[in-house]
Order: structure tokens, then C-alpha cells, then sequence
């Protein structure tokens, strides 16, 4: 049993490698924010996607390597924290739960490395993201609204934000979407690292 719990917890080589993943991963996300900005629909409606999409080969060089449970809480987690510090502290809480529920679909053993229950873990956690963008304008829409400005959102941006977060409809779209390009991700990934991860030995 000891044995067992010395192998759950995260080495000084695991947090290095799940960091070095994250830090690219959120390196990515910031390009594909700013150039995907110009064009409000592909902004709103699928950047959160296509950071699932090229993410997914990030996530999955670390669960690979890692396979230790508290991975995905950990990658939701910092993400929350890291929009804390952009000046979102209220959705710290809203990506631990994000953080908690993306864990929790990756109980069992060896679920890391299983291309099934990873395709699961990381759409719960796409999806988390991509709603976590309309939790500033349901919280506060007046602050978001001044901090959007000031990041180079124009009226038309925001308008077309405002009416997809106002609508079911709309919002169920944005998800449907970042769930697909999600699981297009991981598949994609997964080939990524049969063919090139794991004969260059980066994965076991």
C-alpha cells in the first residue's frame, strides 16, 4: 500500500514535464486568442475548440508520462489561477470545480494513459473553458466590459459575446463545437504519439 502511494505523488521530473506542457499549451492559446480576435464568430464560437484541438498533443505527452491522477486537476486549476491573476479572481472557484469535475472522470487505474477515458477527461475540461469565458459577463458585466475595451475587444466583439451568453441555444452551439474539435484533438494526439512520442522514446 505505501508502495502505491510513493508512486501517486508527483516527482520533481513530473511536475516539470506536466509545467513545460502547460506553459505551451497556454503559449498557443494566447496566439490562436489574438489571432482569432479580428473575426468575433471564430473568437467566441471556436477558439476554445481550436485550444482543445492543439492542446490535446500537450495534454497527452503529460498523462502519458505522468499517469498519476491529479494531473487534469492540476492543468484546470492553474488555468483558473492564471485568470486570477489577469484580474478574474471570481473564476479561481468556477475552474476548481472545473478542475474537480474534470479529475473525477478519470478515476481508476492506468486511466492516463487509456485513450478513451482522456478523450472524456479532456472535454470535460474544453468545455469548462469555453464556458468559463461567459462567467465574467454573467458575474459582472460592467467590469468585463471595461477590461475587454482595454484588451482590444471592439463593440462588436462584445454584442456578439453578450448574445451568446444570454442564449441556450447559442451556448449550447459554442460547447457542441469546442467538444468536437476536443475530440478531434485527442484523436489526433493519440496518432501523434503512436507514430513520433513513442518511437522518439519522449513516451512510454
Amino acid at each position: 500500500m505505501e508502495k502505491t502511494t510513493e508512486r501517486q505523488k508527483f516527482g520533481i521530473r513530473d511536475i516539470m514535464t506536466i509545467a513545460a506542457m502547460m506553459v505551451i499549451t497556454f503559449l498557443v492559446a494566447m496566439i490562436i486568442g489574438s489571432f482569432t480576435l479580428p473575426f468575433p464568430a471564430v473568437y467566441l464560437y471556436g477558439s476554445a475548440g481550436i485550444d482543445a484541438f492543439i492542446g490535446a498533443i500537450f495534454y497527452l505527452v503529460a498523462a502519458n508520462r505522468v499517469n498519476k491522477h491529479g494531473l487534469l486537476f492540476a492543468w484546470a486549476a492553474v488555468y483558473g489561477l492564471i485568470q486570477g491573476v489577469m484580474g478574474y479572481m471570481f473564476l479561481i472557484p468556477y475552474f476548481l470545480v472545473v478542475a474537480v469535475i474534470a479529475e473525477l472522470t478519470m478515476i481508476g487505474k492506468d486511466t492516463y494513459r487509456n485513450a478513451v477515458r482522456n478523450r472524456i477527461g479532456w472535454t470535460v475540461n474544453a468545455i469548462g473553458n469555453f464556458v468559463g469565458c461567459a462567467v465574467p459577463l454573467w458575474w459582472a458585466w460592467d467590469s468585463y466590459q471595461e477590461m475587454a475595451v482595454s484588451s482590444g475587444f471592439d463593440a462588436n466583439t462584445l454584442n456578439m459575446q453578450f448574445s451568446m451568453v444570454t442564449s441556450p441555444a447559442l451556448m449550447l452551439l459554442g460547447i457542441v463545437i469546442t467538444a468536437v474539435l476536443a475530440i478531434l484533438g485527442t484523436l489526433f494526439g493519440q496518432r501523434l504519439l503512436r507514430k513520433h512520442f513513442q518511437k522518439a522514446g519522449i513516451v512510454g
